[in-house]
């Protein structure tokens, strides 16, 4: 039930007893005002044109007065009796047709309103409208929707679709399993065992480096040599000059970087090949370290690049860490020779200034 709100002065959100007056009667219905009448829920509510859902093809007199002075007049009861006999048993009066009646030609609006139609036509014939307990059941019905959107929200979390990275995920899958580190149902191989001991350089790089043998043919300070480049981070440094045994093996490593990356690609992970393997592999310290290894004094190794002095000591020093690494790699795949020569290789970078102790905590 709706009142105007430009009628009989409804200027605010009730009517008090300074507003109106009906005989001795004072007016107090706070809006909006529900109740019970005839056996039918009621709600009697201002409103704006905006709200219209439909305009009915019949029209009740109503007594407003009586409606607004008496929460429990008989007025409301006789009201709903006037309705009731126009939806003649529909849940509403019948609707005056927007094409036929109303003349609309807005093909938007005409359809919007057929669609709301046979919803409506849809809710009329609902049971729960005749129910003496649809308020509990209703309320029944939010508890368990609000508990099924719970459970749903959390196996949405719970699945694959919720990981924002997981195609980049199953990317690097396929690559582990295409490169044998993980067999068809996700088992870790030795390969992948091996790469696990990898932490100072690009695991896959130094994995490939190993299963394909290619410290094997090196001295152990031709190895320690091009080791360097899984650990020394500065690009731009002078251009070393290289032994052919050291250039070769250089471009071999290389060229299994640039694999791997395409591999990665062609497996839809957004890398760009040239760029992995330069970002991985940074060879600007090989003829530093080869001739460290072979027992050149510092100073004269310093002169062979414009890299710093701090930076070449640092880059050692870790280089004795992947040392330990590519030895416990050895042990796994049982190769004794590499573990000898990475032994080897680890005591004769091991010496001089780069591994004295520090002037500030000597004697500590």
């Amino acid at each position: 039930m709706i009142l105007p709100k430009s009628r009989r002065g409804l200027e605010d959100d009730y009517y008090s007893s300074s507003t109106s007056r009906r005989g001795s009667g004072v007016i107090k219905i706070k809006l909006p005002h529900r109740g019970n009448a005839a056996g039918r829920n009621y709600e009697v509510r201002e409103m704006d044109s905006k709200e219209l859902l439909s305009i009915c093809n019949s029209k009740i007199k109503i007594d407003q007065a009586g409606l607004l002075e008496d929460v429990n007049s008989a007025a409301f009861s006789k009201t709903i009796q006037h309705l009731l006999v126009k939806c003649d048993g529909n849940m509403y009066p019948p609707a005056l047709d927007p094409v036929r009646d109303l003349r609309l030609n807005d093909m938007d609006v005409v359809e919007g309103y057929r669609k709301w139609d046979r919803l409506l036509q849809k809710m009329a014939q609902n049971k729960c409208h005749g129910c003496i307990k649809l308020e509990e059941h209703i309320k029944l019905a939010k508890e368990v929707k609000r508990h099924k959107d719970e459970v749903n929200t959390l196996k949405f979390e719970m699945s694959d679709e919720a990981l924002k990275q997981m195609p980049d995920f199953q990317g690097r899958i396929d690559v582990l399993k295409e490169i044998c580190c993980i067999d068809s149902d996700l088992v870790v191989q030795i390969k992948g065992r091996v790469a696990c001991e990898m932490n100072s350089g690009e695991e896959l790089i130094c994995t490939e480096c190993l299963f394909e043998n290619q410290l094997d043919d090196l001295e152990p300070e031709e190895a320690v040599a091009i080791m360097s480049a899984f650990v020394f981070q500065q690009k731009n440094t002078s251009e070393p000059s290289l032994t052919p045994k050291l250039a070769m093996a250089r471009k071999r490593l290389y060229d299994t970087a640039i694999g791997l990356g395409e591999l990665q690609a062609q497996c839809n992970i957004q890398i760009d090949p040239q760029e992995y393997a330069q970002e991985n592999l940074k060879f600007g310290l090989v003829e530093v370290v080869y001739e460290w290894a072979k027992g050149t004094p510092f100073a004269d190794i310093c002169e062979l690049t414009d890299v710093p002095e701090g930076l070449i000591v640092r880059t050692i020093v870790r280089l004795d860490e992947t040392c330990r690494e590519f030895r416990n790699a050895a042990a796994i795949m049982g190769n004794s020779a590499l573990h000898k020569k990475m032994e080897i290789v680890s005591n004769a970078i091991k010496r001089d200034v780069v591994f004295a102790a520090s002037l500030y905590i000597t004697g500590v």
